[in-house]
């Protein structure tokens, strides 16, 4: 009687092998985790560490800012190739050089590459060639002085701010055709914008994004694309997503 055919075994492969992006996020965030799983390529993790938000002012960032060293040296404990700070008010609120040392000593504590939102926005959205964003977020008012401040630090412009109908707290449990028809109105409200930055990543974007570019006619870069973009460059991995915005076709990575 022949011998039964040995088993073939697979070979074992690490979790995450083609990169694991280590994430530092304030402790209320959840939708990046919500969003990033149907557009991460195979292969790929994100081990998330939260910090606790002490208030919403410059102080409180201050604190999560803070405690960014501390949490990227243990993201670089769970193996990440990268980390990146996911609080796009946490990265600019005290402008680029205070964002700077944030990375800077991210990258000396985990002895990883590091980045952060806010810039990493802004690199996205001049590889898209917007140089006068109209911003649409859940803000108010002073932090939105905050962002108009930074991006004019970049030498851009904000076109003007596009406000959401309801506040941070809430503001992500809007849809997706919501979301896009808020962004629409705005764009048509503001025709000298070149574009569309949408910073808060308490908003469910990824869906939306083609949707807003394929009826306003213009680039849309939100920071939770915008991250995963970045670091998937990074990590030299395909940046080549359908259906997550132009940002996603384009190959310059700044």
């Amino acid at each position: 009687m022949p011998a039964e055919p040995a088993a073939v075994v697979p070979p074992r492969r690490r979790p995450g092998a083609r990169g694991r992006i280590g994430v530092i996020q304030p402790a209320p965030g959840v939708m990046l985790e919500h969003e990033w799983p149907r557009w991460l390529p195979s292969g790929m993790l994100f081990p998330v560490q939260r910090l606790r938000m002490s208030g919403v002012d410059k102080p409180g960032y201050r604190a999560l800012a803070a405690a960014a060293p501390d949490a990227a040296r243990d993201l670089a404990s769970a193996g990440a190739d990268i980390v990146a700070y996911a609080c796009t008010v946490g990265s600019l609120f005290d402008g680029p050089a205070a964002e700077a040392a944030l990375v800077a000593g991210m990258a000396q504590a985990s002895g990883k590459p590091a980045l952060s939102l806010a810039e990493t926005s802004l690199m996205a959205l001049a590889a898209l060639g917007v140089r006068r964003p109209a911003v649409m977020t859940p803000y108010l008012a002073e932090t939105n002085r905050w962002v108009a401040d930074y991006v004019a630090a970049a030498g851009m412009a904000v076109a003007g701010f596009v406000p959401m109908p309801v506040g941070i707290a809430t503001v992500g449990d809007l849809h997706t055709a919501e979301v896009a028809a808020v962004a629409l109105a705005g764009l048509a409200a503001l025709p000298d914008a070149d574009g569309l930055w949408i910073p808060c990543t308490a908003i469910q974007t990824m869906e939306a994004i083609a949707m807003i570019e394929a009826i306003g006619g213009r680039p849309v870069v939100s920071a939770t694309q915008a991250l995963l973009w970045r670091a998937l460059a990074m990590l030299d991995v395909e940046t080549t997503i359908e259906g997550a915005g132009a940002l996603f076709t384009t190959t310059s990575q700044g």
